[in-house]
């Protein structure tokens, strides 16, 4: 939703409800580095039960502070506003219109679909190609955003003395990083060989998102996403059920949950069965998907859930799913093949490699 110097570094920059995440890339021929990065969380009571943080100050200075302690270099900031909080269309346009005639027609079409006034929001747009309902029609991706939730993050970005340069959306940040994990994907055939573009057009991804309130369901066809579901559930409920089951604080629970250092019963009587609800409810998001007519099951076929978020860093997630669902299921970690700076803590990065994958596509912009 804004322009920048591609020449220059970009940070991506997540800014969820509970904890900013910050990541500097650069590359050299195909090979990417990780130059810095780093995860601040936020204070309590900015973990509302919503998808978007409430304190744009509090936001900017825990992200001056990531931004300080990682080591990062570069100012200007790609940051991403939440999938479910966008209004996505496809509006058909004369096949010779260029882009300046589809910028001049997209506030006129907007005003057909979007449910709000204009002067209340900010408009994107992506040409797709040919329309598949006429050769004189070409499709155009309509893309909208309320502006108080663009200029929150805008505000934050400020706050911590960076330069907001990019506003994206989440499910196209993860589109970013996905195809960075394509090469180390199973694809559910016996040559064990990794997914490809190319190949299995009708062969899906599942990307799983779970974070502290709200998870989110990708479903990605040859490198995009096609279907987005989110659901009222992540590891936030675990935090709750620790603090429930053993009396402790908040802070406590918290420690607990990354620790597992809580009582011998901790597994069998709280870890476990929320596993599986988990796992029941990432079921129930794919039900959903192949529920709709345009994607019956037996036609598609979902080979790999990929986990990310702080949910997918949950010891045996991935297990636990891939027996209860009977699809493979694997951690996300697009740093897999890449090399990183001296001053990054590469076990902290293998570690929370899951938490960054918004902010890992939001870096790439830097070289789009």
């Amino acid at each position: 939703m804004a322009l920048f110097n591609r020449k220059e570094p970009i940070l991506g920059v997540d800014i969820s409800p509970s904890a900013v995440k910050l990541i500097e890339l650069s590359r050299s021929g195909p090979r990417f580095r990780v130059e810095a990065f780093a995860i601040e969380p936020l204070g309590e009571n900015t973990a509302a039960e919503d998808r978007h943080f409430v304190d744009a100050d509090e936001a900017g200075a825990a992200l001056k502070r990531a931004w300080r302690n990682s080591g990062a270099r570069a100012r200007r900031v790609a940051a991403a506003v939440p999938t479910s909080s966008v209004i996505t269309r496809i509006v058909p346009m004369p096949v010779e219109f260029k882009e300046s005639d589809i910028e001049t027609n997209v506030p006129i079409e907007a005003s057909q679909y979007i449910p709000y006034p204009i002067e209340e929001i900010y408009l994107d747009f992506e040409m797709r190609g040919r329309s598949p309902a006429s050769a004189d029609l070409q499709d155009v991706m309509l893309v909208a955003s309320r502006k108080e939730i663009v200029d929150m993050r805008e505000e934050a970005i400020k706050s911590a003395g960076l330069v907001p340069a990019v506003v994206d959306v989440e499910a196209y940040a993860l589109e970013n990083t996905f195809r960075l994990l394509l090469g180390s994907l199973p694809s559910g055939g016996s040559d064990g060989k990794g997914i490809s573009l190319a190949k299995e057009r009708d062969s899906l991804t599942a990307l799983v998102d779970i974070g502290a309130i709200f998870t989110n369901l990708y479903i990605l066809q040859e490198g995009r996403v096609i279907f987005t579901r989110e659901q009222g559930f992540g590891s936030e409920q675990l935090t709750l059920r620790i603090m429930e089951t053993y009396g402790l604080t908040r802070a406590q629970a918290e420690q607990a949950k990354r620790t597992g250092q809580i009582s011998d019963d901790y597994g069998s009587v709280v870890l476990e069965p929320f596993k599986q609800m988990l796992a029941e409810q990432i079921g129930h998001g794919l039900q959903f998907f192949f529920s709709s007519d345009q994607y019956v099951s037996g036609r598609y076929n979902v080979d790999t859930i990929v986990l990310s978020g702080g949910g997918a860093m949950i010891m045996g997630l991935d297990r636990v799913a891939a027996d209860m669902l009977g699809i493979t299921t694997v951690i996300a970690n697009p740093f897999k093949s890449m090399g990183s700076a001296a001053k990054v803590n590469s076990n902290a990065l293998l570690r929370d490699a899951p938490l960054l994958m918004v902010a890992c596509g939001l870096a790439l912009r830097s070289f789009d």
